[in-house]
């Protein structure tokens, strides 16, 4: 493949994944701002019935969004509910077509607790104050398997809170192939953290970390909006 070729190729995949991944976000902001409207309503300390509405809302994300986004919904900064010191609401799409409320166990007690407030996606966007793409990550307890979480902090007056959407990575490799739409040269698509999110070779497997400093090129995702989308298109050897 020549030059200009290859470029031209990068060029149109990075376009056709960060107009993807935009998208949902747009679709995070969207909430955030009826979250936010909502809690001028509120009393200084909520109760966790106090966010019902958000139920509807992510009901419709995910079905408008799916099968890109297979789950997402809202973590709440711990102690800032009256009637709960964690609380956690998660949808997750069923082969019926229509989210499922997935229960977490968040008795710091139990074996099986999951302690979302020390998780990256929890962690790093409520740090940095902006929206961010967390991973490929292993989401032990959660839903045990590699995803992507595209997160939005909500900065009320009684907490920190975190918007969410889990990624379905199949469904994002195959808008990533759709667009590169070669097997030659090998082409991956990076997280921050170096681990592969789509790959056109079967060499390259989702999950693993790809060797950042062999790269023959790179090309970010979004140069614009490097810090919420910090991903990268390698050329690899193989």
């Amino acid at each position: 493949m020549s030059t200009g070729s290859l470029n031209e190729t990068l060029q149109r995949t990075a376009q056709a994944v960060a107009s993807s991944i935009e998208r949902v976000f747009e679709e995070l902001q969207a909430v955030k701002t009826e979250l936010l409207a909502e809690t001028e309503h509120m009393p200084a300390v909520p109760q966790s019935t106090h966010f019902s509405f958000l139920q509807p809302l992510f009901e419709s994300l995910l079905e408008r969004n799916s099968p890109l986004i297979d789950g997402g919904g809202v973590a709440f900064e711990p102690d800032s509910l009256k009637d709960a010191r964690y609380w956690l609401e998660w949808w997750r799409m069923q082969p019926s077509g229509h989210p499922k409320f997935i229960g977490h166990d968040l008795n710091p007690g139990s074996i099986r607790y999951y302690d979302y407030a020390t998780r990256d996606w929890f962690k790093v966007p409520a740090a940095a104050g902006r929206p961010v793409a967390v991973g490929p990550y292993i989401d032990m307890g959660g839903i045990d398997v590699n995803t992507v979480t595209l997160t939005v902090p909500v900065q009320t007056s009684h907490g920190t809170h975190v918007l969410g959407c889990d990624l379905s990575l199949s469904a994002l490799e195959g808008i990533f192939l759709r667009a590169i739409r070669t097997l030659d040269p090998s082409v991956v698509l990076v997280g921050r953290n170096g681990r592969i999110i789509a790959s056109n070779s079967p060499w390259q497997v989702i999950g693993t970390r790809a060797n950042m400093d062999a790269a023959l090129e790179t090309l970010p995702v979004d140069q614009d909006n490097y810090d919420v989308l910090p991903w990268n298109l390698l050329v690899t050897e193989q």
